[in-house]
C-alpha cells in the first residue's frame, strides 16, 4: 500500500516549518530563492500530493475554472482555449471547456453558464457572443469573469483584448503607402468589440491619411465563409473601382479567396488583399496572403492568468483592459494598385 505524504513530512524532510512549505506551495514570493529551491526538491523526492479536497474545503473554493467560448470551429479559438488550459495547469487548477460552435444563439451560451455555475467553478474565462448573457451578468456578481478576444457593451468586467485599432491602422497604412485609395473594409456584422474596433480604426487611419470612405466600400456580412462570399461578390458586382480589400475576420476571408477565384479576380493584379489571422492556410496560398496577426495563446493564458489573480484576491474590483499587440505580415497579396481610383 502506497504511504500518503503529508506536508509535514516535506518540512521534515527539507528541515523548515510546516507554514513554510504551505507560504512556498501557494505561490508566496517574499520567501528566499534558496529555500523555496529546497522545499521543491524534497517535494519532488517525496512524490508530495497536495490534498485539493482539503484545500478546497479549506478555501471554500474547488480548484475548478470554466473556459466558455463563442466557437471552436475556427483554429483561432482552438489555440485561444489550449492557452486558457495550459495557464490554468501551470497555475494549479483544473479547466473545463464549453463551445456553443454547433449551437445558435445566446440561450446556449446561458445552458452552458448555468452548468458551469451547478459545478461551483470559481471562476470563467468568457469569449462573449454577440449580446449580453443576462445570466452570465448575475453570475458575474458572485465569481470571477474575464472576458477574452471580444467584450459586448461597455467594459463592465476585467478583458484581454487585441489592440485592435492599432493593428487595423497599421494595415490601412500599409496600402496607402502603395498608392492605394480606393480601399474596402469587409467585416462581420455582429456588434462584437473586435469589429466594432476594426471599423474604427479603419475610418480613423483613412481619415489621418487624408482619403475621404465611400460607404459603399464598407461591406458588412455574417462572420462566416459563405459571407465572406457574398459580401466580395457584392464589391465586385457594384462595378466600384476598388484596388484593395481588408477583411476582418479569418473565415471571411476564405470565403474572399474563394470568390475572386470564381469571379476571375487575380489577388493581387487586380486586387490588393488583407486578411485578419496568421494561419497556416494564408501561408500556403499562392500569393501568400498578408495578415494582421494576433497572438491567440498568448491572449487566453493571459486571460486564465488575470482570472486566477482575481480567484485569489490579487485584482481590485475595477474592471482592466490589458491589451495584445498585433502586428501586420506583409506577403505577396499586396502591391501597387493598377491604376488610380
Amino acid at each position: 500500500m502506497k504511504t500518503i505524504v503529508r506536508l509535514a513530512d516535506v518540512a521534515r524532510h527539507a528541515g523548515v516549518s510546516i507554514p513554510t512549505v504551505s507560504r512556498i506551495l501557494n505561490g508566496v514570493q517574499t520567501v528566499a530563492p534558496e529555500l523555496k529551491e529546497k522545499v521543491m526538491k524534497s517535494v519532488e523526492e517525496l512524490g508530495y500530493q497536495p490534498n485539493r479536497m482539503a484545500k478546497s474545503l479549506r478555501e471554500q473554493r474547488t480548484g475548478i475554472l470554466a473556459h466558455l467560448t463563442a466557437g471552436l470551429n475556427a483554429n483561432f479559438h482552438a489555440t485561444l482555449a489550449r492557452g486558457v488550459q495550459d495557464a490554468a495547469f501551470d497555475l494549479g487548477y483544473t479547466m473545463i471547456l464549453g463551445s456553443n460552435h454547433h449551437m445558435e444563439g445566446d440561450k446556449d451560451q446561458q445552458t452552458y453558464a448555468k452548468l458551469f455555475d451547478s459545478y461551483r467553478v470559481d471562476g470563467m474565462v468568457v469569449v462573449p457572443s454577440s449580446t449580453v448573457d443576462p445570466y452570465l451578468e448575475t453570475l458575474s456578481s458572485r465569481i470571477p469573469i474575464v472576458e477574452v478576444d471580444r467584450t459586448v457593451g461597455e467594459y463592465s468586467r476585467h478583458a484581454v483584448l487585441l489592440n485592435n485599432t492599432e493593428v487595423m491602422g497599421e494595415a490601412v497604412r500599409h496600402l496607402l503607402s502603395l498608392g492605394h485609395r480606393n480601399i474596402a473594409l469587409l467585416y462581420g456584422i455582429e456588434l462584437v468589440s473586435t469589429e466594432v474596433e476594426r471599423y474604427q480604426g479603419f475610418l480613423r487611419t483613412m481619415k489621418e491619411g487624408g482619403v475621404p470612405v465611400d460607404p459603399k466600400f464598407l461591406i458588412s456580412e455574417d462572420f462566416t465563409e459563405e459571407g465572406g462570399h457574398r459580401a466580395f461578390q457584392r464589391l465586385v458586382g457594384s462595378g466600384l473601382p476598388v484596388t484593395a480589400v481588408i477583411v476582418t475576420t479569418n473565415e471571411m476571408l476564405a470565403g474572399v479567396v474563394v470568390a475572386a477565384r470564381d469571379l476571375g479576380v487575380r489577388i493581387p493584379d487586380d486586387i490588393s488583399l488583407i486578411g485578419m489571422d496568421d494561419e497556416r492556410w494564408v501561408r500556403m496560398m499562392v500569393p501568400a496572403l498578408t495578415v494582421m496577426a494576433q497572438p491567440p495563446y498568448e491572449m487566453g493564458y493571459e486571460a486564465c492568468r488575470l482570472l486566477i489573480q482575481c480567484v485569489e484576491g490579487q485584482n481590485g474590483v475595477v474592471p482592466r483592459v490589458h491589451r495584445m499587440s498585433g502586428k501586420l505580415i506583409v506577403r505577396d497579396s499586396t502591391g501597387p494598385p493598377r491604376f488610380d481610383g
